[in-house]
């Protein structure tokens, strides 16, 4: 009887044992599996967003060596044109300097700001041709307001109410030729870029034009209202 008493309590210690070993495999399994679930993984950790930029450029392109070669040359900070102004009852021809300041240094372009000397009876909103957001392949005119120069500076978001002026593709356009409302866009002609704008809403509606040459940088501006009332017309001076 001692016998099977020892017998039944040596078969129950075994199997209490037994049941009470923790299963290492299926519990580092599932540990394991946790870990690699909250770990970020190295594409996690990696950012590659960037303000976008029609000019594809490479990502260590420098505002401070990409020239357009229909803007002025870097070192370019003045120029003498010819100028023709009628705010009064007689035309005013006058040579005056431009001066090209440069505004911002920007990683995806340059930010301009172009302005006469002053004319007599020229009134100084007049006097600014504006700014000037310049890339390898496109120029681009934005809107002065401090709104839009302060996006710019801060994303280099170009404003959506800035106009293209200067590119290598034609742009027509979206107005018929009579149809009353803004008209923009842009003709190429050999190495010149010609941008023009009008509103034809009144009689004497705003026009704008510019006038880019390859190598040469802006070589023609006219701006005024109809029959030439408060017109400006330069013309860059062969000195």
């Amino acid at each position: 009887m001692k016998k099977v008493l020892i017998i039944i309590l040596a078969i129950g210690f075994i199997v209490t044992t037994g049941c009470a070993k923790p299963n290492y495999n299926r519990d580092n399994t599932e540990q394991s599996s946790n870990a690699n679930s909250l770990k970020p993984s190295a594409q996690d950790n990696l950012n590659t967003n960037r303000p976008d930029s029609d000019t594809n450029e490479p990502d260590d392109m420098n505002a401070e060596t990409v020239e357009n070669s229909f803007f002025f040359k870097s070192n370019v900070s003045q120029l003498n044109y010819t100028g023709k102004f009628l705010f009064s009852e007689e035309t005013v021809e006058k040579d005056v300097k431009l001066y090209i300041n440069v505004v911002a240094n920007l990683k995806y372009g340059k930010l301009y700001e172009l302005r006469l000397d002053s004319v007599k009876d020229v009134p100084d909103d007049r006097l600014g041709l504006g700014y000037f957001f310049v890339q390898k392949d496109k120029i681009y005119r934005v809107v002065q307001t401090e709104e839009n120069l302060d996006k710019l500076k801060r994303s280099e978001e170009v404003p959506n109410d800035s106009a293209i002026v200067c590119q290598d593709k034609e742009i027509k356009d979206t107005l018929g030729e009579d149809e009353p409302g803004w008209h923009q866009y842009i003709k190429v002609d050999g190495n010149k870029r010609k941008y023009y704008s009008y509103s034809n809403q009144v009689a004497t509606g705003y026009y704008e034009s510019f006038i880019w040459e390859k190598n040469k940088g802006l070589i023609n501006y006219r701006s005024g209202f109809g029959a030439e009332r408060e017109s400006i017309e330069l013309q860059l001076s062969n000195e």
